[in-house]
């Protein structure tokens, strides 16, 4: 299902329909990048944040992070330009992220190589804002334990399905890690609408 039509109030809504405890389409609304790119870079300020975005994503297959799954958020998921007069400055990110498979049951590798990319890049959020304007946040989803994963889940669902002033609720989307549509997304960005 492709992201929904910012709703009256300029947000995603939570929920598509009259019903939110029957309706079948809800946040966080799954999409492809390429979807992402067709439905929310409809400004030149918006397309360079997508592109932003496809560097980080670049930079996690460049570690060997290929599964995975992103909760998209922030402005950049609210037509921001017609609600405060302003582009979207960032984009907010949390990131599922399965661990590459030389760390699996490796904890001497993953302490020397892995561990200090995860904490100097992964998600080191100020050099992520300064070197791609994302607020980026993460999870090892494989060495988290259950109840940790579940916190976390809740916790960035309810953070990022309201909004912060406001707390209005509002829609947020759900982007899984995918190479092949990375580079058709950044193909759609270069050549333009």
């Amino acid at each position: 299902m492709p992201v929904p039509a910012f709703d009256g109030r300029g947000l995603l809504p939570p929920f598509l329909g009259a019903n939110s405890a029957i309706a079948p389409s809800r946040s966080p609304y799954p999409s492809l990048m390429t979807e992402l790119v067709s439905t929310l870079g409809s400004t030149p300020e918006r397309c360079n944040l997508l592109y932003s975005l496809l560097q980080y994503r670049a930079l996690l297959h460049s570690f060997g992070y290929v599964d995975g799954v992103q909760f998209i958020d922030g402005s950049f998921v609210e037509n921001v330009e017609a609600r405060e007069g302003r582009d979207p400055r960032d984009i907010d990110i949390f990131s599922f992220l399965i661990r590459p498979a030389q760390y699996h049951g490796n904890d001497p590798l993953w302490q020397s190589a892995g561990f200090p990319q995860w904490v100097g890049e992964i998600v080191n959020q100020s050099l992520n804002k300064q070197r791609y304007q994302l607020d980026t946040y993460a999870i090892s989803v494989d060495q988290a334990g259950p109840l940790q994963l579940m916190n976390e889940t809740i916790y960035w669902y309810s953070l990022f399905s309201h909004k912060r002033v406001t707390q209005e609720w509002k829609g947020f989307v759900a982007v899984p890690l995918n190479a092949p549509d990375d580079q058709a997304a950044l193909s759609a960005i270069i050549s333009g609408p």
